[in-house]
């Protein structure tokens, strides 16, 4: 069976051997023998079990394993199956690999077919290859694999190369405040959330089933209907690109001892349903406890946030701006005659002291990062409160992460569902009830409010605005599955 998502590339011009180049011993330098001349391979995937694919002159193919063995033997080559899997695995950002084996094919696809690994005997003898050749596969035994953990806070290749926004001398200004807009899939963990169809906030994926966010965006608000929407660039943009998930938000964990006066302990934890990771769709990094980013250190806020602190407009493209981290105590220097900041040790600030770049209304709950020496991005603040937006001399206000590094893993393991794991889909993690309360194309269930019908991001339509002729969600689910009556008057009978 194969794992089918649209074309998820594992390599990008150097095939294997650029993808273990730093592996010594596994596929190309330590064996000498090339595979440059594969331009890229492709694994087709759900989770992380997939058959591997593989592109050569721009053509693709499922791997054939049927004569790899002779090929290497020939070679003289140590390459193994395992070597080929733990290659894929790597590629695609997963820490491990459960196993790689061949597998039959139960069917062939008439418009894919097949490479195999080929020892081209017809090279020069100091220059002899491992290298991908056509083959028909007659018993369709393909190599497969299954990687587990993917690798957190890592960015898309192609999108970490974009010019940073906000950095000092860029020239470059735009929005959050003071900002720009963000690539397509820059940042795989950011989460647009959405009451009852209304954009509220912002969040960030820390796992498979969980965002963090901010306490205040959920205070009385805990039972109203919440979506997540995760690898989204436009909010308006609908139907969803073949990247992005949404999913209902099944529970709200607000911390114990959020005060909303003061927003301390301003942070909160959603669950979701269970979300298929891959390279633009992946948790970011949660930093180790009590650790904090040096003063100074330019770290990104992102969000859906206003433009403007005096005027209500609200971007359409996920917005970003790099920020200078402000520690604790220099925080509270600064804002000591400031009564509406009350800086605990739970807290630090991030932001110019000339004001013009900041988080505002509307990037609440979502991160400020950090990318740290191992290339990865850890969230070390969570979006709270300010004075204002982009103020001179005054500062955002971010929830310290690190100081609820215990907090977190103590929610998620109470509330993880029993007999779950990394690489379980859906219908393995929830139980019947739970799944129950899902609706199905939209329409509501017993166990929802809503009465009507529930729009994608979660709008609530009555009854009368469903199947009458006006398409009000994004997506036109109200008018779905609709009866209409037969223009052809069968029952009436033409006069003689």
């Amino acid at each position: 069976m194969h794992c089918l998502l649209s074309g998820n590339r594992i390599f990008d011009g150097g095939g294997l051997m650029e993808a273990e180049r730093n592996d010594a011993g596994k596929v190309g330098r330590q064996n000498s023998h090339s595979l440059d001349e594969i331009n890229g391979g492709s694994c087709y995937f759900t989770s992380a079990l997939c058959y591997v694919m593989v592109r050569k002159r721009g053509v693709w193919g499922r791997l054939c394993v049927e004569s790899f063995a002779e090929a290497v033997t020939h070679a003289h080559s140590t390459l193994s199956l395992t070597d080929l899997g733990r290659a894929v695995c790597r590629a695609m950002t997963f820490e491990n690999t459960l196993w790689s084996r061949e597998a039959r094919e139960g069917r062939q696809s008439s418009d894919v077919g097949y490479w195999e690994v080929w020892h081209n005997t017809g090279a020069r003898a100091v220059d002899t290859q491992l290298t991908f050749r056509r083959t028909v596969c007659p018993r369709r035994r393909a190599l497969r694999v299954r990687c587990e953990h993917l690798e957190c806070g890592i960015r898309p290749h192609a999108d970490a190369q974009q010019p940073r926004w906000g950095a000092e001398g860029s020239g470059r200004w735009g929005r959050v405040v003071g900002g720009g807009g963000a690539a397509a899939g820059a940042w795989p963990w950011q989460a647009a959330l959405y009451r009852d169809g209304d954009f509220q906030c912002g969040g960030t994926l820390v796992s498979r089933s969980w965002l963090l966010s901010a306490s205040h965006c959920f205070y009385e608000a805990t039972d109203a209907h919440w979506v997540a929407r995760l690898g989204a660039l436009r909010r308006s943009a609908w139907p969803r690109g073949p990247w992005e998930a949404a999913a209902r938000v099944r529970q709200v964990v607000l911390h114990p001892r959020y005060e909303k006066s003061g927003f301390h302990n301003d942070i909160a934890l959603l669950r979701v349903d269970p979300l298929p990771l891959h390279a633009r769709l992946r948790p970011a990094c949660l930093p180790p406890p009590r650790a904090q980013p040096p003063a100074g250190h330019h770290c990104t806020v992102v969000g859906w946030g206003q433009l403007y602190e005096h005027e209500r407009v609200f971007p359409d493209t996920l917005q970003e701006v790099e920020l200078p981290v402000i520690s604790t105590a220099e925080c509270r220097r600064r804002t000591r005659l400031l009564p509406l900041y009350l800086i605990t040790d739970n807290m630090f600030c991030a932001g110019y002291e000339r004001g013009g770049r900041d988080a505002c209304l509307g990037d609440s709950g979502g991160p400020l990062m950090c990318q740290e020496s191992d290339n990865r991005w850890y969230i070390y603040g969570v979006t709270s409160n300010g004075y204002g937006c982009a103020r001179a001399n005054r500062p955002g206000v971010y929830t310290k992460v690190s100081n609820y590094i215990d907090w977190i893993d103590g929610v998620l393991a109470a509330h993880t569902p029993r007999n779950s794991s990394a690489n379980l889909e859906f219908d393995d993690i929830f139980s019947e009830t739970e799944l129950l309360e899902t609706a199905e194309n939209g329409r509501t269930t017993k166990f929802d409010k809503c009465k009507g019908h529930r729009c994608p991001l979660g709008e609530c339509l009555p009854a009368s605005s469903v199947c009458n002729g006006f398409l009000e969600c994004s997506d036109g689910s109200d008018e779905w599955n609709c009866h209409k009556p037969s223009s052809n008057s069968s029952d009436k009978l033409d006069p003689d």
